[in-house]
């Protein structure tokens, strides 16, 4: 590429491009990808922790993880958090849309444009309305370079079948049904909806309860992969157990107070990379640096990085096989929201990038 033009032409030509496209031009070569990350405005900026105040529906951002200082206060809005997507909210609602189902929005908080998204059918929620939010993911495709919405038509309170899942891409005015196919449509939703990398996956329960193994769903052809990802064990359906996201990979985190985090490696094998002695957040609680972020007290949030990177301090965790975090281990207190609420009003952790990519050229706002 050099020979036609300089690095920093190039770079002023990824510079004037919009976010989208410069997150689609990543995928060239190591060479690109390293100019987008490195060198652009919005790329540079790291994942900032974001944290969800359930009870109040509030956002807060931590935008120095090496400072104590109260959270910065991002957005508020009566809706529930389905997930954060390249600094763009999914937000679903308690109440019903006309005619349909839940009401689901996609907002920037940075720019406050938002974006309607049409209901799903009335047929696909259950009554407990203030869950509804838990059948959706917010994902983004990277080939595409399209945000899709995925919805699971789940009960909340047991596991069910179904027979496909509701898919909608920003941009387009309908949604889509997509057939799983036999054997890949029962889920338990309190195990997590998790998207990644522009795959959505979700746990498969047998009809006896147990969970076997992780269903993936690929939102390039939109179609239920051939091949499903057996669990690290199979666990019986009230084992403590949930899908989350580990450095762009998928994980399983197997226990509660103490855990497990199992990592899906190429050829679908898992690996175990961290053994917790304390709770963690969800859905996410890895975030770059290589930190590791647990809670105390349902409201004290603290880091933990690796032994050798840059904001490792006091005791140095170990990084051979697998993370280990003690149960006296310390961490470093980043965030305390000082008001600890029911566990079925907490706080939940995303990452997020401050971003202004606008929302009008998926639809009206």
């Amino acid at each position: 590429m050099e020979r036609y033009f300089s690095t920093d032409v190039l770079v002023d030509i990824l510079q004037r491009l919009p976010p989208s496209s410069r997150r689609r031009a990543r995928l060239v070569c190591r060479h690109w990808r390293e100019l987008v990350d490195g060198r652009t405005t919005e790329m540079r900026s790291r994942a900032k922790l974001l944290i969800w105040d359930t009870l109040t529906t509030t956002a807060y951002v931590v935008d120095d993880m090496s400072s104590r200082r109260r959270p910065r206060r991002l957005y508020r809005c009566h809706k529930s958090l389905v997930g954060t997507c390249n600094g763009l909210f999914c937000l679903c609602g308690d109440e019903r849309a006309p005619g349909g189902g839940a009401v689901v929005t996609v907002v920037n908080p940075s720019t406050c444009e938002t974006l309607a998204v049409p209901p799903t059918p009335r047929r696909c929620h259950d009554r407990n309305r203030k869950r509804w939010h838990e059948q959706y993911s917010f994902a983004y495709h990277p080939i595409t370079g399209r945000y899709k919405v995925v919805h699971l038509p789940c009960s909340l309170d047991s596991v069910c079948s179904f027979n496909a899942v509701h898919v909608f891409t920003l941009g387009e005015t309908v949604w889509r049904e997509a057939p799983v196919g036999p054997g890949g449509a029962r889920c338990n939703l309190a195990a997590g909806v998790v998207s990644i990398d522009g795959t959505t996956h979700w746990v498969r329960i047998m009809p006896s309860g147990l969970a076997v193994e992780v269903v993936s769903f690929d939102l390039g052809d939109e179609r239920v992969a051939a091949a499903a990802a057996p669990l690290p064990t199979p666990l019986a359906r009230d084992a403590s157990y949930h899908l989350t996201e580990v450095h762009g990979r998928l994980g399983f985190v197997q226990g509660g107070h103490r855990a497990d985090v199992w990592v899906l490696e190429e050829g679908r094998r898992w690996s175990l990379r961290c053994i917790l002695g304390q709770p963690v957040p969800r859905p996410q609680f890895t975030y770059p640096g290589q930190c590791v972020l647990t809670v105390r007290d349902e409201s004290a949030f603290y880091a933990h990085w690796w032994k050798g990177s840059p904001m490792s301090s006091g005791r140095r965790l170990r990084h051979d096989d697998a993370m280990r975090v003690g149960y006296r281990d310390e961490g470093t207190l980043i965030a305390n929201m000082m008001a600890p609420h029911r566990s079925d009003e907490g706080y939940q952790t995303f990452a997020y990038v401050e971003t202004n990519e606008p929302l009008d050229q998926y639809g009206s706002s």
